[in-house]
């Protein structure tokens, strides 16, 4: 539209008195003015307007979307290939949860602190599980772990008080953190061959844990890592290099332990406070061997004479017995 003389006349005229207020359109003034306003509106109302939908959220399972569901066996259906960071957290009205094969991971806590949850069936198709994914989840007793799935992330199932066993996939690489510390219901594992450490408080406090396969890769044992557990025996694999700090702390029935030539590091209190462990054969000499090692009254430790361990028991005050 062509701006007519007197819209111009008008436009000094506002310039002049300085101000709005004095302005006088004419008709063709009004309408641009008019026009003007409309376009502003419109741009108003497109920066108010609700975003359209991320196309990065879609096939995502929210926590939106899981407060709407009431129900306790929850089945998360096949549209979805991620079960999103806290999405199902402290809902505890879930006692069964069911994946589609759809699903290819679960996102850090993402279903903590569902303290109802007893089963969890899990497709195949999973090979990512975040942290913390199923922490002080305490009736789970149920739950199959995808045969493909290589890492358990730290604290993955601290504090599952109700899970007696669960079966760890052959292809598994890594078991972080704490990853099942305090689960006290916990009796019988079987550690992956492919597992090089077993990491800092990994089955801390699991007081009913009877029997520990350790694979014959393993390389270190953490700190902190079985302290409070019940078996009775463990074989050490060789090939083993380091027993790390309070290992195996107040393992109260222990009773015997033979340590492998390859060990080269056994840290402070390794094997204390297992009143029962009568029998520590310890045929090498370490090149580190930490303070207070074993409990100092019915431990014998089996030996060779006038060897570092030998030096190491009599300044300890550790009984010995003489292996040639």
């Amino acid at each position: 539209m062509p701006v007519s003389g007197a819209f111009m006349a008008a436009v000094r005229c506002w310039r002049q008195r300085g101000g709005i207020k004095n302005i006088h359109y004419t008709e063709e003034g009004n309408e641009m003015a008019e026009n003007i306003k409309s376009t502003n509106q419109r741009e108003r109302s497109a920066r108010q307007r609700p975003p359209e939908p991320n196309s990065q959220n879609r096939g995502v399972y929210t926590t939106a979307i899981a407060r709407q569901n009431k129900v306790r066996h929850l089945v998360i259906g096949g549209e979805y290939r991620t079960i999103g960071s806290k999405a199902c957290m402290n809902i505890t009205k879930i006692r069964r949860l069911e994946l589609a094969p759809s699903v290819m991971s679960i996102g850090e806590n993402a279903f903590r602190g569902c303290t109802q949850l007893v089963a969890v069936k899990m497709p195949g198709s999973v090979r990512e599980i975040g942290e913390a994914a199923f922490m002080e989840c305490r009736k789970l007793r149920e739950i199959n772990l995808p045969k493909k799935l290589r890492v358990i992330r730290p604290r993955t199932f601290k504090l599952c008080r109700a899970l007696k066993t669960i079966e760890l996939p052959e292809a598994l690489e890594e078991i972080g953190e704490n990853a099942f510390i305090d689960c006290d219901s916990l009796q019988t594992v079987v550690i992956p061959r492919q597992i090089e450490m077993i990491a800092f408080r990994t089955f801390y406090g699991c007081k009913q844990l009877q029997q520990v396969t350790l694979p014959p890769e393993l390389k270190i044992i953490g700190r902190e890592a079985f302290v409070g557990c019940c078996f009775q025996s463990l074989t050490l694999p060789e090939g083993l290099v380091t027993i790390g700090d309070s290992a195996f702390l107040k393992c109260k029935f222990l009773e015997s332990i033979h340590i492998p030539e390859s060990v080269r590091r056994i840290e402070k209190w390794a094997f204390h406070g297992c009143p029962r462990l009568k029998k520590v054969v310890l045929l090498h000499d370490p090149e580190v061997m930490g303070d207070w090692l074993f409990n100092r009254g019915n431990t014998v430790v089996h030996c060779k004479r006038n060897s570092k361990v030998d030096d190491y028991c009599k300044e300890f005050q550790y009984k010995t017995e003489y292996v040639d």
